[in-house]
């Protein structure tokens, strides 16, 4: 929802920090906001972005009108103000080589009994970033649903919408580009992303992430050469692939420990698969941790009695998710259990053929 103008009792969301909640008063262009613990925070007008409009009183008169709403200020020297902003959200440690930007989801929780996602673009590098976002329609002719202009290092709310109504394929564009110094020109980004919010929710795919308090589903627009090449690939290409690189060694063969002949261990932490993950998302260790544990099972498939150790760790718990998610699914007919907690702790899961 566009925020021509704010109004006490909107409910808002901020725009380069997590939180909202209801506004309570607007003195000049400061709009003080209720947040859900009853504190109230100071906003700057054009840091905020109204989700949910107060209907207005149809007893409410111009001039009550008046001083109930601020009207978006008018900047008379705009440019070299956005120099200098963008000039403060440079962050030097970026790799510029290798820009990121993402379509963020977060859990909107419910309006009535529609579950809602809040939907947000994430630009994560020090370019400047022209996007639009367009739905094609069955005529072949583009919608356009979303365009506009985000600053470096920043992440933008756009709209909070019913996750039932987004099982789509948006198609994506992004330029990049800097104004403060000469920049790597990169092709205009044109990707088609399919979104499934509703799997969201049943597939638990929110996870912690270096940009949100909350969890969230993060799709990359932006991909790196091995990320496009990994995102299809077999374990075995995978593998190739890596190898074909130079910058990786192949996984390292996991034996049984002579404390136990009956129980296959194997280590799923990344440095044990990897030596080195430079170039690698966290999607893409995923990938290589999983690969690893179907592999190990397709090998003992029909090892009946068979006792298998996977030590995932704890960390983020991702990693543990997703391999009890497909001993759930796809390897149901397999019994499995925490591993020994004297040995483990509570980092390892037993999978009895």
């Amino acid at each position: 929802m566009k925020n021509t103008d704010i109004r006490p009792g909107d409910k808002v969301r901020f725009l380069n920090d997590v939180g909202g909640g209801l506004v309570t008063r607007v003195e000049g262009n400061t709009v003080y906001v209720e947040d859900e613990i009853g504190f109230e925070v100071p906003m700057p007008f054009n840091e905020i972005v109204v989700i949910e409009r107060k209907e207005a009183s149809p007893q409410s008169g111009s001039a009550n009108s008046a001083n109930t709403r601020v009207q978006q200020p008018v900047m008379k020297n705009e440019e070299p103000a956005f120099e200098e902003e963008e000039e403060s959200m440079v962050d030097e440690r970026h790799d510029d080589l290798n820009p990121r930007f993402y379509l963020a989801f977060l859990d909107g929780g419910h309006k009535g009994d529609k579950q809602m996602v809040d939907f947000h673009l994430v630009n994560d590098s020090n370019y400047q970033c022209l996007y639009l976002i367009v739905e094609m329609g069955e005529d072949g002719l583009a919608r356009q649903l979303y365009n506009g202009r985000i600053q470096p290092n920043t992440k933008e709310y756009l709209e909070q919408v019913d996750a039932s109504k987004l099982d789509v394929s948006w198609h994506v564009q992004v330029i990049l580009y800097r104004k403060d110094k000469p920049f790597a020109l990169f092709d205009p980004v044109n990707e088609v992303m399919k979104i499934k919010a509703h799997k969201f929710f049943k597939d638990n795919a929110f996870k912690n992430n270096d940009f949100f308090y909350e969890r969230a589903v993060l799709l990359p627009v932006i991909k790196t050469e091995l990320e496009r090449r990994v995102e299809n690939l077999t374990q075995k290409e995978t593998r190739k692939i890596l190898q074909e690189k130079g910058e990786f060694k192949a996984p390292k063969p996991k034996v049984t420990k002579d404390k136990n002949p009956d129980i296959i261990e194997i280590d799923l932490h990344i440095h044990e698969l990897l030596d080195d993950t430079r170039g690698l998302s966290n999607a893409d260790m995923l990938k290589l941790q999983t690969d690893r544990f179907n592999e190990v099972m397709e090998e003992n498939q029909k090892n009946k009695g068979q006792k298998i150790v996977f030590i995932h760790g704890l960390g983020n718990g991702t990693l543990k998710h997703e391999v009890r998610r497909l001993l759930n699914s796809r390897y149901k007919t397999h019994s499995f259990q925490d591993a020994s907690f004297r040995e483990y702790g509570y980092g390892a899961t037993m999978v009895i053929i």
